[in-house]
């Protein structure tokens, strides 16, 4: 829900649907928005509510690495590394999760450790090994933007 203020999303998220649909009805800051932009946020929340509980949690998880990035990180996600990996065929970003995710855990040095070792790496070409090195720097474990 970008662009959104932060305070009615954490206040959003946490409320029952019932809550949400009163918050709607009672708040004129929302009412004044365009009805297409009000339908909008009422689509997304809909489908955080019917999240389970771990993609939720997965969502948050991602979306504070997202806040604790730089200026100049988020810009470079933004323009290089997010249009890069919509580019790039299933399979080939399904090679590159599977990688993240058992980085996940690890600390930096045996991050890096792994990230040097061929044996990892193999099967990957040169853009998709620096996607990877890019995004395990960034501790990004699923890359898809924030926009809940």
């Amino acid at each position: 829900m970008l662009g959104l203020p932060p305070r009615w999303v954490e206040q959003l998220r946490s409320m029952r649907p019932e809550e949400q649909q009163r918050f709607f009805a009672n708040d004129s800051r929302f009412r004044s928005l365009p009805p297409a932009r009000q339908e909008q946020i009422r689509r997304r929340l809909q489908v955080w509510n019917s999240l389970p509980r771990e993609q939720q949690q997965a969502i948050l998880d991602r979306e504070q690495v997202w806040i604790q990035m730089t200026p100049a990180q988020q810009a470079y996600v933004r323009n290089t590394l997010f249009p890069q990996w919509r580019n790039m065929r299933p399979i080939r970003r399904q090679a590159i999760l599977r990688r993240l995710r058992e980085l996940r855990d690890l600390d930096d040095s045996q991050r890096a450790a792994r990230l040097n070792d061929e044996s990892f790496l193999s099967n990957l070409d040169p853009g998709e090994r620096q996607m990877l090195r890019d995004l395990a720097g960034l501790h990004i474990v699923e890359p898809d933007p924030p926009g809940f």
